[in-house]
Formats: C-alpha cells, structure tokens, sequence
C-alpha cells in the first residue's frame, strides 16, 4: 500500500507579488537620535521688519549656548537706558563698549530646569554677580548669568587683549556666587553686527557669536539645524570674526 505524506514541500509556492508605490512618494528626513529642546528666536529681516518663530532643535551645548546667557530680568544697557532682555525688540539700539549704538539683529531664548540631568540635559551652571565687582552698575540689582555668558574680569579692560571668561570661574562667594536652579527659568542671548561687549546691569559681556569654526563640532545634518536658528544671516560664518579671545 502506498501512502502520501502531506509537507510543506508538497504545497505549491505562491508567486511572489510587490507593492506599486506612488510615484510622489515624499521621503521622509532623517530623525536625529537626540534630546530636542524649544527655542524662540526673534531677528530683524532684511526689510527690518521684527520676525518670530519657535523651533525644536537638538539640546546640544553647541546649540544651548546661543540661548542661554543672560538669566530674565538682566537689563541691557540701550540708546534709552536700561532695558530688561525680555522686553528687547529686534531694532532696538544696544549700547556696546567698543563699536557705540548698534541694532540688535537677534535675540534667542529657552528654558531650562532643575532636574535637567533626569531629562538627559546639560546641568544648569548659573552665577549670581552682586554689587562691587566687575563693573555691576549699584543702581541695577545682581545680574544673573547663564551657562555661556562670558564677561571681562577687569572693570576697565576693553582691548582685544582681554581675554572673556565664564562667571562661573569666578565664584569667591561674595562678588560672584554660583547658583543652584530650583525652578524652570528662561534664559537668553542676543546678537548685534560685530562680536563685541554689551552691558548687563553695569556688566560687560560678550554678545553671541558660534566662535571660529562651528561647523567642525557637528554633522552636515546638525549643523544645517543650527544654521536655520539663525535667518537674519545667509550663513554662520556671516557673524564675522571673533573680536574678544576667550579662556575656554
């Protein structure tokens, strides 16, 4: 008696089918594996007409350190006195220690938090600079600093020679106190033609420039979402030379 096994290999194969795709078919870019943060951002056209806008854009400290500077509630030194940084406008005529009135062509923002490191964030590096030293104007209260500001440790230096340093390296417990975060707190930077020296609160600091070569720090693909937080400029490179050296 003969019997048939019944396999797999007994059943006939399906013919193999394919899936007829658009021909518009939109590709998709390319996510980026990393923590993304909100940063608001106003600059002056071309028309010099003030323009707004929020982007999400990697939390990278290339990228953070164009936002976070000057703490809310540090006053600027303008054309019609002491402005605080969150009511500054695009246009708005900054007072600098080496290039006179220039308009302001950018100002950015962000917030950062307490638990920061939880959130896979860099930590919050704040310094409180209080009356006395560095040239803090008596008139104005302490000025509080972000993680990127840098500011000339000599009340008087001016000159190219001096070198910027960050608050943070400064902390004697009296003129600059290191401040831990306990809340959300929104921080800012802003940026005017040439690199120069702005005044917060009697202070002098830098105003925001990437540094000499921003591009060597990231990807094409990072380093083109960093460019576009910056549309009052065709490129990077168009804020010019770094005027002032740093420590770091």
């Amino acid at each position: 008696m003969n019997y048939v096994v019944s396999t797999k290999s007994n059943f006939r194969k399906p013919q193999a089918w394919t899936v007829n795709r658009p021909t518009n078919l939109r590709v998709q870019p390319k996510q980026l594996d990393v923590v993304t943060r909100r940063y608001e951002i106003e600059w002056l056209s071309a028309d010099g007409v003030a323009e707004t806008k929020t982007c999400v854009a990697p939390a990278l400290p290339v990228f953070e350190r164009a936002f976070s500077a000057f703490v809310q509630g540090a006053l600027i030194q303008t054309d019609k006195g002491y402005v605080a940084i969150e009511d500054l406008r695009p246009g708005a005529m900054i007072a600098t220690a080496d290039g006179g009135l220039q308009p302001l062509l950018w100002i950015g923002s962000m917030t950062m938090f307490p638990n920061q490191h939880e959130m896979g964030l860099s930590a919050c590096q704040m310094a409180r600079i209080t009356e006395g030293g560095y040239g803090h104007d008596n008139s104005c209260p302490d000025l509080m600093t972000g993680p990127s500001a840098r500011i000339l440790p000599g009340v008087m230096a001016v000159d190219s020679s001096s070198k910027l340093v960050n608050p943070s390296t400064l902390n004697d417990g009296r003129s600059v106190i290191c401040v831990n975060v306990v809340s959300p707190i929104r921080v800012f930077h802003i940026a005017v033609a040439n690199h120069g020296l702005v005044r917060a609160n009697g202070v002098l600091a830098e105003s925001y420039h990437p540094g000499k070569h921003p591009h060597m720090e990231m990807e094409p693909e990072l380093y083109n979402h960093f460019d576009g937080l910056f549309p009052h400029l065709d490129s990077v490179d168009d804020f010019g030379p770094l005027n002032h050296q740093r420590n770091d």
